[in-house]
Formats: structure tokens, C-alpha cells, sequence
């Protein structure tokens, strides 16, 4: 804990938001968790891996590829697109001194800075639940796009902030509709690109008892169509204790390929 302390004091991320949503001290808790549940992660990390590297060659030109939701890279092929590709560019809210120092080596990875639903600055000065479809990155030739478990992440600082920050200010409906719509324009955003994406996302979460009975299972868009899945698996996010003494949390993870040329 004292280390953890310590790094997010240490960190200078170029986002005020990356402070005042909380992604900074998520990242960093990100790190700590991914060690503790190493061996229960494994399967989920190689899954994804393997989906990227297999589905690479979508790509309609190896100039350059961008990842969204980069994160610490546990998930990303990195050494892969770093061969592949010309060039690399990973998208985050913030980036940790571990991340960019783990890929010095790799002389054509760049790190962009950058808020990927795009509202929350305005939601923290207007106080108001704006609705957008993200626009950055849109006008690059890329060869391939990646948006890797991020997709169901966007609302959740959202609606930590809207409970902490503008509490009453807006019904629940009001507060669910535009979560919901939020991850209904990343999708949109995705599709706008003119490349392949590939898209990793969990679509379910999963509550267990110690002894494996289901407590709760919820489904999550079911306001939204996606294509074809074209692979799916469990990830054990949260093996008792880690979630709660009590219950353990599993996501169905699903992959597509949006867009696709083929």
C-alpha cells in the first residue's frame, strides 16, 4: 500500500481528469491486482494475445496500428506490433513510468495521453451528462485498431464521479441512459474508423458462492448489436478473496473483428 502511495504522488499525468476520475489510482491498483491474481489472469491474458496476434493480419497496411485502452500492456502483444507495424501508438488516459520504462527497448512505440470517451472534462465543468461520439485518431491511415477491455471501463469513472461529485443532481434513469449511451458511442466511434478493428470486451459478469452457486448474473448491452463473435472464454477476475470473502466475480470475454476487409 505504502508503495502504491508512493507512485501515485511520483506520477505527472498530463490529464487533470486522470486525477480527479480516479484512472490514476485505478492503474496503479491495476498493477498490484494483476500480481496477486497472476495465475488466475493467465488464461484471459494469453486469449487476448493470442486473438490480436492471430487477427493482425487484417490489418490494410502495416504503417501503423493504434491501441485504445493500453493500460499497463498485460493484454498486448507489444513485442508483436512492434515487429509488425512501423510504428506503434498506445492510447491511455495516463501511463505509468513502469509501462513506458517495460517498452524502452522498442524504438517505435509512441504514448498518447489521451481521455478516449471524450466527455469527461465537460462533465466535470458544464455538470452536465453530454453525449458525444469520440472523433480523435479518426483522420490517420492506420493499418489496424485495437480497443482492448476498455470499452465496459468508460462509464464506470463516469458514474464513480457523477455519485461522488453531482449526487442528486440527476435521476438514475437519466444517469443509466447515458452510461448506456456512452458505450453505444464507442462502438460507433470504432466502426468510423476505415481499417479493422478488433474489439475485446467482457459481455457478462458472473457471481459466485464458495462453492460455485451463482448469486447474480448480469448482462451487459443488451442495448447494443455486435457482429459475430468469433471467440469467447472466461476471465476469473476475482478468485475469493480478491472481490469478497465470500464471492468470487468471473466476465465472459468475447472478441470481433469490426470492419473487417475480409
Amino acid at each position: 500500500m505504502i508503495r502504491e502511495i508512493l507512485t501515485y504522488f511520483s506520477e505527472k499525468p498530463s490529464i487533470a481528469e486522470a486525477k480527479s476520475f480516479g484512472h490514476l489510482s485505478e492503474s496503479i491498483s491495476l498493477i498490484a491486482r494483476e500480481k496477486r491474481c497472476k495465475k488466475a489472469w493467465l488464461s484471459h491474458r494469453t486469449q487476448c494475445i493470442e486473438f490480436i496476434t492471430t487477427h493482425l493480419s487484417e490489418a490494410v497496411n502495416f504503417e501503423s496500428v493504434l491501441v485504445l485502452g493500453s493500460g499497463p500492456l498485460h493484454e498486448i502483444p507489444i513485442d508483436v506490433l512492434s515487429r509488425t507495424f512501423k510504428k506503434v501508438v498506445l492510447v491511455d488516459i495516463v501511463h505509468l513510468k513502469s509501462t513506458r520504462e517495460s517498452v524502452s527497448h522498442l524504438t517505435n512505440i509512441e504514448f498518447v495521453e489521451h481521455e478516449i470517451s471524450e466527455i469527461e472534462s465537460s462533465l466535470k465543468k458544464e455538470k452536465a451528462l453530454i453525449e458525444k461520439v469520440p472523433v480523435a485518431f479518426q483522420n490517420n491511415d492506420w493499418g489496424l485498431v485495437l480497443s482492448i477491455n476498455i470499452m465496459s471501463q468508460l462509464p464506470l469513472h463516469l458514474d464513480s464521479y457523477i455519485k461522488k461529485k453531482l449526487k442528486n443532481k440527476f435521476t438514475e434513469a437519466q444517469v443509466q441512459n447515458f452510461l448506456e449511451q456512452v458505450t453505444a458511442n464507442h462502438l460507433l466511434y470504432l466502426y468510423a474508423f476505415h481499417c479493422p478493428v478488433v474489439l475485446i470486451t467482457d459481455v457478462e459478469t458472473t457471481y459466485t458462492d464458495k462453492i460455485g452457486t451463482i448469486l447474480q448474473n448480469d448482462i451487459n448491452y443488451t442495448h447494443l448489436a455486435f457482429p459475430e463473435v468469433l471467440s469467447s472464454w472466461t476471465w476469473n477476475v476475482a478468485p475469493i478473496p480478491e472481490f469478497d470473502k465470500n464471492m468470487a466475480m468471473k466476465m465472459k470475454v468475447a472478441a470481433f473483428v469490426l470492419n473487417s476487409k475480409k
